[in-house]
């Protein structure tokens, strides 16, 4: 089994053990320390209810995907439609996270700034 499945695996079996019969978990229960290994490739996401289509600011970053972005990007908000930033592709499905919540998988390649993959 590849290494990412591996980790959708881990990240699918925390989620469904932390939310029990809710259909999301309740964010109380939601413990970085828990994961620590695989939270190094995570981003954890608020959503601001109430615009349309919703604003999604970056809430927490692990440092295996943080130096993607090559700066600072917690507290940085965007629209699921913008698409010059990186994991854009990823970030045009929040719609349908937010319209549905539930773990997203996909597969793809971050490129920073510098052409880096």
């Amino acid at each position: 089994m590849a290494e990412n499945q591996r980790l959708t695996d881990r990240l699918t079996s925390y989620w469904n053990g932390i939310r029990k019969e809710a259909s999301v978990p309740d964010f109380s229960q939601f413990n970085i320390a828990t994961m620590q290994d695989d939270w190094q490739q995570c981003v954890l996401f608020t959503v601001e209810q109430g615009t349309r289509p919703a604003n999604v600011k970056f809430y927490a970053i692990g440092d295996r995907v943080k130096k993607f972005y090559g700066r600072d990007v917690i507290g940085h908000r965007f629209t699921p439609g913008q698409r010059l930033f990186q994991g854009a592709a990823l970030m045009r499905r929040m719609g349908e996270i937010i319209d549905s919540p539930g773990p997203m998988v996909d597969t793809g390649q971050f490129v920073n700034e510098q052409s880096k993959v």
